[in-house]
């Protein structure tokens, strides 16, 4: 979560200096950036044996892991209904990203199949950020990576097809990138 955050903001930043498509202004950036911070809200109902697992997981587990996407949207949800706050803005934001930040730009990621320019931007934007800072600071096979290997992973289609605007902002920014990573604080 410490990562995301910069991550995020550092992408859609070059994002917004590459294109006006999106029309992003600075206080949707800091928006996003903010709830960024919950795309991985709907583990907190994920058996902790399962997510604490060391190597990898078997089919039925990652069937379980899967749904934390669906889940979290559905707190997010249900808070806002609680509170009587359906549409805030902070809440509307990370419904989307927690909802949607493992779709993939062919359709090929879940849980509902969306492509191209059906997943919000700022699902997209968060995507991409999780898989680059999964990649550098938590190899499932224990084997670590370097900033550049993590980059060409990510922009081959090694770990799913990615919006090509923002595959050329995480290649812009790759240094910037790095250095956001070594400059935030580790987990503890």
């Amino acid at each position: 979560v410490l990562h995301i955050r910069p991550l995020t903001d550092l992408l859609l930043h070059q994002l917004v200096n590459k294109t006006d498509r999106y029309q992003l202004d600075e206080s949707d950036i800091s928006l996003i950036s903010t709830a960024s911070a919950l795309h991985d809200l709907g583990k907190i109902v994920i058996p902790t044996e399962i997510l604490n697992k060391p190597g990898r997981l078997t089919a039925e587990e990652y069937a379980v892991i899967k749904t934390h996407t669906v889940k979290g949207a559905r707190i997010l949800r249900d808070l806002s209904n609680t509170i009587g706050e359906e549409n805030e803005p902070l809440l509307q934001v990370a419904y989307a990203i927690c909802r949607w930040h493992h779709e993939r730009y062919d359709g090929g990621g879940y849980p509902d199949g969306l492509q191209g320019e059906q997943i919000p931007i700022e699902a997209q934007v968060v995507g991409l950020a999780d898989v680059y800072e999964r990649l550098v600071s938590r190899p499932v096979d224990g084997h670590a990576r370097t900033h550049s290997e993590v980059v060409q992973m990510i922009c081959t289609g090694v770990c799913g097809a990615f919006n090509p605007l923002l595959l050329d902002c995480l290649q812009d920014m790759e240094s910037e990138i790095a250095r956001a990573m070594q400059d935030t604080p580790e987990e503890t």
